[in-house]
């Protein structure tokens, strides 16, 4: 094949896989608190950071008996669930936790406690909604400042919840609410977090999903990328099983036209037609030599003073065995 056309070729190849479409699937959920969801009581963006952070993320779709959770390896977030979980989920979910790895629990007023119970932990979240006279704005949107964890309180003064509950049993908090918050009608510092240790790993429990909510998303960034840290492993398992109106109701694919500009283009023509041309000239074979001569000048080995001696009699035609007798009268 000609040169000329083999270069138009491979410029041709280049230009395409710049700019030639990608095609990328998408997924949508109208449910609270999935992944999928991208409104305003939805956790995408809660997702997005995540994956951001470097972790893979694995939704769960299906009960966690059929999934068999438990020889998952990572962290099992259970946000906001709804649905009744099963004895054979639980005992998923206790041989998840006894191999090592982390349950978190994000809820209020779901079926969160379900899964405590069942594990007899000494943890339970209240079935009444918190007042604090600490609060955003709004009297529903109470804020924790007191955030004991150093890693959960990393450039972080106030985590803002969404008509949160309270942790009512427990040994220790990882944050709190004022010391007059209330719980249907009993005034005490409430923790809104805390952890506690099952087998080999460990279950964290946030009494508020909404923090991780796409509209407490903003508030709450700082705090989530610390959660993201604090919560470990590489893989997060999203539970979406447990969401009574998941649905996907857009399940497809986006496609997105990558455009190259036309000063790149133009610059993207120049510099391979220049490589082209000093090609063709031979500047690379030329830079290569001189390369090897360099590099040779410093591991060359050294000639022997006989065999100098006879290269340069058989240069000028000098008779080798006289030239070495020579030598051997002179000592040398």
């Amino acid at each position: 094949m000609n040169k000329t056309v083999k270069y138009l070729v491979l410029l041709l190849m280049i230009f395409a896989f710049i700019t030639m479409p990608l095609t990328v699937p998408i997924f949508k959920s109208s449910a609270q608190y999935s992944v999928f969801n991208g409104d305003w009581d939805g956790t995408s963006r809660f997702a997005k950071l995540v994956y951001l952070k470097g972790k893979t993320i694995v939704p769960v779709f299906e009960s966690f008996d059929l999934a068999n959770v438990s020889v998952f390896n990572g962290v099992l977030l259970v946000i906001g669930p709804n649905m009744t979980f099963t004895g054979d989920e639980v005992e998923q979910i206790r041989l998840f936790l006894e191999r090592g790895n982390t349950l978190f629990i994000a809820d209020d007023f779901g079926t969160g406690n379900e899964i405590l119970r069942a594990l007899n932990v000494p943890v339970g979240i209240s079935n009444y909604p918190l007042r604090d006279f600490f609060y955003e704005g709004d009297d529903r949107l109470v804020v924790s400042v007191r955030i004991l964890d150093p890693l959960l309180a990393r450039n972080v003064t106030k985590i803002v919840t969404n008509e949160p509950s309270g942790i009512i049993v427990t040994r220790e908090g990882k944050a709190y609410v004022s010391r007059v918050a209330m719980i249907n009608l009993h005034r005490r510092m409430y923790p809104i977090m805390t952890e506690l240790r099952y087998g080999e790993g460990r279950i964290v429990i946030l009494s508020d999903p909404d923090v991780l909510a796409n509209m407490q998303f903003g508030e709450n960034r700082q705090f989530l990328s610390n959660l993201v840290d604090y919560l470990g492993s590489d893989t997060f398992y999203f539970d979406e099983a447990h969401h009574p109106d998941f649905n996907l109701y857009t399940a497809g694919t986006v496609t997105i036209t990558r455009l190259l500009p036309r000063e790149r283009a133009v610059g993207l023509m120049v510099f391979i037609a220049l490589l082209i041309l000093l090609r063709e000239l031979g500047f690379f074979g030329l830079l290569l030599r001189l390369t090897g001569r360099f590099v040779s000048r410093f591991f060359r080995r050294e000639e022997d003073f006989e065999g100098a001696v006879l290269s340069l009699a058989r240069e000028r035609g000098w008779d080798e065995k006289e030239v070495m007798e020579m030598l051997r009268r002179m000592g040398g």
